[in-house]
């Protein structure tokens, strides 16, 4: 598969439709703009590019999600160090995923988000106390960012982990919204690195965002509606669908 497998126009609705519909599901739910726009547009472009066309959007938009609500400070404290393991798995899995095929990271990856979905709507995965934050934030964080890295799919381990904390509403999204942001500054710079970033990518990127704020902001709008039951039920659709995705990528290639 080529870098730009369509005419410049094609490029240009390809990307506008990714990230319309990624942007309304972030709205909603707080997360899910790198992965559901990376498989959209990794359905016709190379992965890796599609990885650099993402980039500007992810920082952008999780910032915005983040002083939406405020108290970043608690936010950031609380953690710190989840986000820290977190960018540095985030290098590692960058730089295997300009190495190697992914294909078997994102099977692995599906198949967590959906048994992850399946347990958490049936009660089958306890509520993490807050004690045990501390012993998990280390690994949690380092798996999290080596995945992400190596399948496009940044954070989503740490969205599944925050999801187990039974954070309020607000909590949960400001939350993902800052990990996300913190280690896409991480992986900015280790994407550049690896030559992903490119002026062809960039324009790309810069209508890829007022897209996705667009979308996002209606997306908020209907955040705000949802009865918090209706929105758990919601982030852990979502994140079944991305599993089930992230398999069909695998398996087709």
């Amino acid at each position: 598969m080529t870098a730009f497998a369509l005419p410049e126009l094609d490029l240009i609705v390809l990307v506008a439709v990714a990230f319309a519909v990624a942007g309304g599901i972030k709205g909603v739910v707080g997360l899910g703009l790198p992965t559901i726009s990376a498989a959209i547009m990794a359905s016709v472009i190379d992965l890796r590019v599609a990885v650099g066309i993402l980039i500007i959007p992810l920082l952008v938009t999780n910032l915005w999600q983040v002083v939406q609500v405020g108290a970043v400070g608690t936010l950031v404290r609380r953690f710190g160090v989840l986000n820290m393991a977190a960018g540095a798995g985030l290098w590692i899995g960058t730089e295997i995923l300009f190495a190697i095929d992914p294909r078997w990271m994102q099977m692995g990856l599906g198949v967590l988000l959906i048994l992850n979905a399946i347990l958490q709507v049936t009660g089958g995965i306890p509520v993490i106390p807050r004690a045990r934050e501390a012993a998990l934030s280390v690994p949690v964080g380092l798996v999290s960012g080596i995945i992400g890295g190596m399948t496009g799919s940044q954070g989503i381990v740490i969205a599944v982990y925050l999801a187990s904390l039974n954070l309020t509403r607000d909590e949960y999204v400001q939350g993902v919204g800052l990990s996300f942001f913190l280690t896409g500054i991480i992986w900015v710079v280790a994407i550049a690195a690896n030559g992903g970033i490119t002026l062809e990518t960039l324009p790309l990127s810069l209508l890829a965002l007022a897209v996705a704020l667009a979308a996002m902001a209606v997306g908020t709008r209907v955040r705000h509606r949802l009865p918090q039951a209706r929105f758990r039920q919601a982030v852990f659709v979502i994140m079944a669908l991305m599993g089930a995705n992230l398999l069909r990528r695998a398996v087709m290639g």
